[in-house]
């Protein structure tokens, strides 16, 4: 059997190229929100190779910000509804919920099948939880100098691209960790906050619309060993 070309479709969601704070993905399921269009929920399964959901969480769209995971397992915070996390867990989800002080969840960890990274502002008491939910192993440390490991990069399983903001330490910690590709980049014309408009998995991803071809040439090298 060939191997899947790993993919990357520019997007806009609700017209904004922000499209990373409304879509979750793994290897086998994509979250969007309930009034995404069905073309553009074609192209997302076209591009990511999974299935869609459309759902909500805390009875809102920001899916891709309350929501982080893998195939293994993926958490929410305390704030979404019994029928949210029902929904989830009828879809064949591994689901835990993290009851945090911080809701924005996403912005704080950054996981592959592997390998995770938890932001220094969570509480040490759901560590374990976040471990035994992801089924990785799981350190505690800021990235490019920030607590919001998760925003300013994004993983799969065959590389990790980071904000430019990154040092060489910054790389180089990050490549010993997860054993990866690791390299720096921007999204939407330059931006840095990477997650806001980038979507990966170890198929294909999903940029914001705004998103240069050089920007997506770098996403293609690191996520897709192009």
């Amino acid at each position: 059997m060939s191997r899947r070309r790993f993919e990357v479709a520019p997007l806009s969601i609700y017209g904004t190229s922000t499209i990373g704070v409304y879509i979750f993905t793994n290897n086998t399921l994509t979250i969007v929100p309930m009034d995404v269009p069905d073309k553009v929920v074609n192209s997302i399964r076209d591009t990511l190779g999974t299935s869609v959901l459309k759902a909500s969480l805390a009875k809102s769209p920001l899916i891709g910000i309350f929501m982080v995971g893998n195939d293994n397992g993926v958490l929410v915070p305390s704030i979404v509804t019994e029928d949210e996390v029902n929904e989830l867990k009828k879809n064949g989800l591994n689901v835990s919920i993290i009851r945090t002080r911080y809701t924005a969840i996403a912005n704080l960890i950054l996981t592959n099948n592997r390998k995770t990274i938890v932001s220094p502002i969570i509480e040490k008491e759901y560590v374990g939880l976040i471990r035994d939910t992801l089924g990785t192993e799981v350190i505690v440390d800021e990235v490019c100098g920030t607590y919001l490991v998760g925003s300013i990069a994004v993983a799969n399983d065959k590389g990790v691209l980071l904000s430019p903001e990154a040092k060489d330490e910054d790389v180089r910690k990050v490549k010993d960790y997860f054993g990866l590709t690791v390299n720096v980049g921007t999204v939407n014309r330059g931006r840095s906050f990477l997650r806001g408009g980038l979507v990966v998995n170890n198929n294909g991803g999903l940029v914001g619309s705004d998103t240069t071809g050089f920007e997506i040439v770098r996403i293609m090298q690191v996520f897709g060993g192009v």
